[in-house]
């Protein structure tokens, strides 16, 4: 028994657990595969049970995001998972549209400990409504203000506020607005993305955003620029973009050291591969439909993180990023070529 002890494998250090506290969403963004799928869309909440289950994980992980593909607020015991995270003594954060936040959560975000609170926008004014319908970029903005008076007031210095901004082609005319927009809310960090997962073939061009490496190279020259005049008005800025270069092999997710908990507690290494829908769903990638297919290693109800982590085909996928191999189920997905700036 004692050598069965000494033996067990660890749990990872992982730089975060991404846990999908919900499906459900309460805005339909004209991108987002909520919005595609909606007749085939499983709207579920994470058990507290299954949650609980993470918390072994929690200890020995840097940051616990409770956010996937649906709306965080709408999970009614929201803030008992929080209190259990940072009981733990791990960090926590949060990605919201902000429709539902109001004084009384956002006096919460502080006295609970939120480490971070990001806020999703597609636009530096009305065009963002536009995009993410049902919700309203005024409405965000006064949550970003309302959390500087709420911080100022009870001495705190969390949650750093980031901004989760997504970079349509239509909206590449905004982006020199971006700096000076950035400064007047005092973000901590924007992380600026290009669309990787297109879900109608009219999205398409919105997603690729040049159309050969000379093109891009000139997007590049002008993504910097605006990165370097934020980061002189005082924001950090960061750029994730789909590059035309074939076969790169650049993502984004962190694969070999953090791991993606689905709403219905399934354990997959990429929110690209946990999409909460009944059935075959598509994506399209160079005028192609592709078929989209899930992965998961096993469910936190019936099994330990520690336990499906250490499975030997979880472990071959994280060999494989490690080794800057492309694995077949990432071939076709656009977030293999991410240009990080």
């Amino acid at each position: 028994m004692l050598l069965n002890h000494l033996f067990q494998k660890k749990y990872p250090h992982l730089d975060w657990i991404q846990v999908e506290v919900s499906s459900y969403c309460n805005a339909s963004c004209i991108y987002c595969p909520h919005t595609a799928y909606k007749q085939n869309w499983r709207n579920r909440y994470l058990s507290m049970e299954a949650f609980t289950n993470l918390v072994a994980a929690f200890r020995t992980a840097k940051l616990v995001y409770l956010q996937g593909w649906g709306e965080p607020f709408t999970h009614p015991q929201f803030f008992e998972m929080v209190r259990l995270v940072k009981k733990a003594g791990c960090m926590v954060g949060t990605t919201s549209n902000g429709m539902l936040l109001n004084r009384d959560i956002i006096k919460r975000l502080i006295t609970e400990g939120i480490d971070i609170i990001g806020f999703s926008l597609a636009g530096v004014d009305e065009e963002n409504d536009s995009i993410r319908k049902g919700t309203r970029i005024k409405k965000v903005l006064e949550c970003i203000e309302e959390i500087h008076n709420a911080k100022h007031k009870y001495a705190s210095g969390t949650p750093a506020i980031h901004i989760a901004y997504m970079m349509l082609r239509s909206g590449l005319n905004a982006l020199e607005r971006l700096p000076g927009f950035l400064r007047r809310t005092g973000a901590d960090q924007t992380v600026v993305s290009s669309l990787s997962f297109v879900t109608r073939p009219a999205m398409e061009p919105e997603s690729i955003l040049s159309a050969g490496e000379k093109e891009y190279t000139e997007l590049k020259r002008r993504f910097i620029q605006i990165r370097d005049e934020s980061a002189n008005k005082g924001a950090g800025v960061y750029f994730h973009v789909v590059s035309p270069v074939k076969n790169q092999f650049s993502c984004s997710e962190n694969i070999p050291h953090a791991v993606v908990v689905g709403s219905d507690g399934s354990i997959s290494p990429c929110v690209m591969k946990q999409i909460p829908v009944k059935g075959e769903n598509y994506y399209y990638c160079a005028g192609q439909k592709q078929l989209q297919k899930n992965v998961s290693f096993g469910n936190i109800h019936t099994d330990s993180l520690n336990t499906i982590w250490h499975r030997k085909e979880y472990r071959k996928l994280a060999c494989n990023f490690q080794k800057v191999k492309t694995p077949d189920v990432c071939k076709d997905c656009l977030k293999r070529n991410i240009d990080s700036l």
